[in-house]
């Protein structure tokens, strides 16, 4: 938070229930009692895990100014409100209309697959000119952009964020609180399908981001979304992707008639790129500073990130799978002329179609590989070698290997597949 608020201005923001006089100065914004600083206003949010309520007395101790609750804990020091999560976001979208620069333009990015990666690219390629505050680490959610709000300051020319839902609302009120003049679909999918229902479910709930934009806005479209047009409506093209090279270190492509290298693997990452360099040229951006940019983008950690041992190369996608993803996985190690040992475990959060889904991708699978180890309930229905216990699973794959295979690690993030790639490198 850049600038301090006065309490009873926030009281006010929030329409919050106090017996405070409101004369203290709110430094920062916590939703954690362990990093609570002094002057932080304390949401005590509802978790799946913990509650934030029961924790008021500590962020207290550490220095809160006030904790924002829903029902009085015994605090002396409470604003009480119909909601805190709710009021997280009310308080952000507020700020950001109040306190931040006047002048930010902000782009919004969801889809089922390539959020991240194309939020990087752009920021990535924006950053290169111009000051600009992105979604950090999976803030993407109702919790973390408000949490990213707070960080935006009148030297911010551009925000890109990052926009994630799991169910029906979440997009509109995360479109409610950032405001975005510019909306990026990078494409839909089987995902989330436990709460959204089904693929017209994911589709309806993606394209809140377009229909929040303002008559000035402009909405980029990308695959599996659908015919959408109008005039404020760009529809991403892959046809113009020219002489694309697939190794395991970099990946190279044309487009328009430019060459670009990037060191993020795989043809689904060459279209995150693409959609990047649209929204970037549609906002003026030159060639070299994007072919610049897009040279220097590293991928983040879980997301095809590979790792040499020796002969061996080990591919961690671990940090999270859906069937779009898991295809994108399958498609590029083909592409790598080595024996293929894929281990792949659980798509989380596919409701009804789970079994359906995991059979179908484990047919992909075996014809794509020379051995295929899985982990988790739902994983037996891929085929191949079950197993109950990543220890055990690792040992299989030493005693298989034969000295330059390809490993492919993926799974949904509940399975935390990155004990088995610190496994593997320990063993390797």
């Amino acid at each position: 938070m850049y600038r301090e608020l006065m309490l009873e201005k926030v009281i006010s923001m929030l329409h919050g229930k106090t017996s405070l006089t409101g004369h203290e100065l709110v430094r920062s914004v916590s939703i954690d009692s362990r990093s609570t600083r002094p002057g932080a206003l304390f949401f005590a949010l509802h978790g799946n895990r913990t509650d934030g309520h029961e924790y008021t007395t500590h962020a207290l101790d550490r220095g809160a100014c006030a904790v924002v609750v829903d029902h009085t804990t015994g605090c002396e020091q409470e604003i009480i409100v119909n909601d805190t999560l709710h009021a997280l976001g009310t308080l952000a979208q507020a700020y950001r209309k109040a306190y931040a620069s006047k002048g930010v333009k902000t782009i919004a990015v969801t889809g089922t697959n390539g959020k991240t990666t194309v939020k990087n690219a752009i920021a990535g390629i924006l950053s290169m000119e111009q000051e600009v505050l992105s979604t950090k680490k999976n803030y993407n959610s109702l919790i973390g952009l408000p949490l990213t709000l707070f960080d935006l300051g009148p030297q911010h020319e551009y925000m890109v964020l990052e926009m994630g839902t799991s169910r029906p609302g979440e997009i509109a009120r995360l479109c409610e609180i950032a405001q975005p003049d510019i909306g990026v679909i990078t494409r839909i999918g089987a995902g989330h399908l436990q709460d959204l229902g089904s693929l017209a479910g994911v589709r309806k709930e993606k394209l809140s981001l377009i229909r929040s934009l303002p008559a000035h806005g402009t909405g980029f479209i990308g695959e599996g979304v659908g015919d959408i047009r109008g005039d404020n409506i760009i529809n991403i093209d892959k046809s113009l992707l020219f002489n694309i090279e697939i190794s395991e270190h970099d990946t190279t492509f044309t487009y328009q008639g430019h060459e670009f290298t990037t060191p993020l693997l795989g043809a689904a990452n060459v279209y995150n790129c693409l959609i990047a360099l649209y929204v970037t040229q549609h906002i003026g951006v030159a060639y070299s500073v994007q072919c610049d940019a897009l040279r220097r983008i590293r991928p983040e950690p879980g997301r095809l990130v590979p790792f040499q041992r020796g002969d061996i190369l080990i591919i961690d996608d671990t940090y999270n799978a859906n069937p779009l993803s898991m295809r994108a996985a399958i498609d590029f190690a083909v592409q790598i002329d080595r024996p293929r040992i894929f281990i792949l475990g659980d798509m989380l959060e596919l409701g009804v179609y789970a079994k359906n889904m995991h059979e179908e991708i484990g047919r992909i699978a075996q014809q794509n590989c020379d051995l295929l180890l899985t982990f988790g309930p739902l994983a037996r229905y891929y085929g191949g070698v079950n197993f109950s216990d990543k220890g055990e699973l690792v040992q299989h794959v030493m005693a298989s290997l034969s000295g330059n295979e390809m490993i492919l690690v993926k799974a949904s993030r509940g399975l935390c597949f990155e004990d088995i790639i610190e496994l593997l490198l320990e063993e390797l």
